[in-house]
């Protein structure tokens, strides 16, 4: 499965101030990350972002976007998502974006399928997978070590390791 283009890499969340300043919540590991990317863009690539770091607030950093100079322009940008040109970011080992993650075969660690990744999301405490089991429900479970065992990208699929209890309801509910 090849890189997408572009990666969704921050987000405007709010106006801060009344100099046109905003703050942004950044998709990597720390602030210094996300500012290390020489561009950001819209998704389709036409609006291109220059920020200049102003802050850090809690868990969001405070930027200036050139040509942005009062609040009122700022809160246009609202929901606003950043992107970064997927050939710029540095990938380390175990490491993918959410757009490659979405769309793999769910499987157990005994091979039988779990379901399909329908999405992949982050509501502040972790990544979180968005699986659709066969029955159509969907259930979320963090993309962490304890839930989630190898992923392979190339062949479509990772692997899975919900609770016990979480397999036996979905086992009641296919028979």
């Amino acid at each position: 499965m090849p890189l997408p283009e572009r990666v969704l890499v921050g987000k405007i969340a709010s106006a801060h101030g009344i100099k046109g300043q905003v703050k942004v919540r950044y998709f990597t590991e720390g602030p210094q990350e996300f500012l290390a990317y020489p561009n950001f863009t819209s998704a389709d690539g036409k609006k291109n972002y220059t920020l200049k770091k102003h802050g850090i607030q809690g868990e969001m950093l405070i930027v200036s976007i050139d040509g942005i100079t009062d609040r009122n322009q700022a809160e246009l940008l609202r929901g606003t998502e950043l992107y970064t040109s997927a050939g710029a970011i540095e990938r380390k080992e175990n490491q993918w974006s959410y757009r490659e993650l979405t769309g793999l075969e769910a499987r157990l660690e005994n091979g039988k399928s779990y379901g399909k990744v329908i999405g992949v999301h982050n509501f502040g405490a972790g990544d979180l997978i968005d699986i659709e089991l066969p029955t159509g429900k969907t259930e979320m479970l963090p993309f962490n070590d304890q839930f989630t065992g190898e992923v392979h990208v190339e062949q479509g699929y990772l692997v899975v390791l919900p609770p016990d209890y979480v397999e036996a309801n979905n086992e009641e509910v296919d028979e």
